[in-house]
């Protein structure tokens, strides 16, 4: 008995494919009056469903070939929005092409419909991955060829016309224009960020960037801003006239939670402009991070003496001993003789302000100050207190990164 009615409804089934199949070009072309798609593009299709139909459920392999089918009609250039319409149409055209079946059993048409309905979503939700999977290896194709770009500008060596030429037409083609203004803002993370760079990288991109939809999917060339990873740190390239700084420090703040060092170039003129920009940038990146600095520095100008000074370690030790030798070597007052010299030219050279700050008496800072000016063997004004600020500058820097000293009792 039961084998009877297995047979009969396989044979009902069989009925209707044929009956399906003999109606296929009515079907097709009823389809293509409402889609627009030529009919060669539906037949297959068509097969395509009738096959999917013919499972009662569906297995793994079906289902990947559908996922393939959206992948080849990507790399095809066929819109996705006109595949959905046209199966979701084709799919319509035989279900009212079954309904016309006016002698087919009751339970066949009830489990034509439930697969018809039950495939329709499982074709459309493999068909929308196979076009994800592309949009993906796109994505990253892009990625790629964009970082290349990218470092070539930033690194590059600008030796010769021939250099220059050859950097300026890569910019060209990638949509960058060669006299443009452009901006660089570079962050140092803290070692002990738990972050891998690489998250802060695409947290940093997902936050500042303009939706893909507003930009334009695939249009060519570089859309700035980008983000990379740069030698272990988050390098932003952005326009000039860029109005995300807000969305960006918000971000470094959350993410870092204050405990990091962003470094802004500034406008930049031209392409040939940005490698010099990233170095200045670099090394200000490098000198705040060795000395401690948080925060957002506008100006990698900020910086300069305490760059100069960590890049020329000999250079620091000669001016730290011709200005301030007599001070360190004093081994009963020097450390205090420093702070106060150091807290007197901060304060405008103010003895009752030096006092305030030192939370001491006027007459101990006059006292302090006569004893620095005999050591030294001149007065503390005019171009002495512009040398004794480099100096003193020099000496700080020289404590945090551990450059040793001759004479100075804290390193010793």
């Amino acid at each position: 008995m039961a084998k009877t009615k297995r047979g009969q409804k396989e044979a009902a089934w069989s009925a209707l494919f044929e009956r399906l199949r003999e109606r296929r070009d009515a079907i097709v072309e009823v389809t293509s009056r409402d889609t627009d798609i030529e009919p060669q593009h539906l037949e297959p299709a068509f097969e395509r469903v009738l096959e999917l139909v013919s499972h009662p459920v569906p297995g793994p392999d079906v289902i990947e070939s559908w996922r393939e089918e959206g992948v080849r009609l990507s790399r095809a250039g066929a819109p996705a929005e006109l595949v959905l319409d046209g199966y979701l149409s084709l799919n319509w055209a035989i279900w009212e092409a079954v309904m016309n079946e006016a002698d087919l059993p009751r339970e066949t048409v009830l489990d034509f419909a439930h697969r018809l309905l039950r495939g329709l979503d499982d074709a459309i939700a493999a068909i929308s991955e196979g076009y994800i999977r592309v949009e993906l290896e796109l994505t990253a194709a892009h990625s790629h060829r964009r970082r290349a770009v990218l470092e070539e500008m930033l690194v590059a060596p600008r030796a010769t016309p021939q250099d220059r030429a050859r950097i300026n037409l890569r910019a060209e083609r990638n949509g960058l224009a060669v006299g443009d203004t452009y901006r660089l803002i570079l962050i140092q993370l803290p070692e002990q960020d738990e972050h891998e760079i690489e998250d802060v990288v695409e947290e940093l991109e997902r936050r500042i960037r303009i939706p893909t939809s507003a930009q334009g999917r695939g249009v060519p060339g570089i859309r700035l801003p980008v983000v990379l990873d740069w030698r272990g740190r988050a390098l932003v390239f952005t326009k000039g006239d860029w109005t995300g700084e807000k969305r960006l420090r918000e971000a470094v703040l959350t993410i870092s939670g204050g405990r990091c060092v962003a470094v802004d170039s500034g406008p930049i003129e031209g392409i040939e402009a940005v490698a010099e920009a990233l170095t200045q940038a670099d090394y200000s990146a490098t000198v705040a991070a060795s000395l401690g600095r948080r925060g957002w520095i506008g100006d990698p100008g900020e910086l300069a003496l305490e760059t100069t000074f960590l890049l020329d370690a000999r250079l620091v030790r000669e001016v730290i001993h011709n200005e301030l030798g007599p001070l360190l070597a004093d081994p009963r007052m020097g450390e205090e003789l420093i702070e106060t010299l150091e807290v007197y030219l901060g304060s405008k050279q103010n003895i009752r302000e030096a006092a305030r700050r030192l939370h001491l008496a006027p007459r101990t800072v006059a006292y302090r100050l006569e004893r620095i000016e005999t050591l030294l063997g001149r007065d503390l004004d005019g171009e002495t207190a512009v040398r004794l600020g480099a100096a003193l500058l020099a000496l700080r820097v020289s404590r945090q990164v551990g450059i040793t000293i001759d004479g100075d009792a804290s390193t010793g």
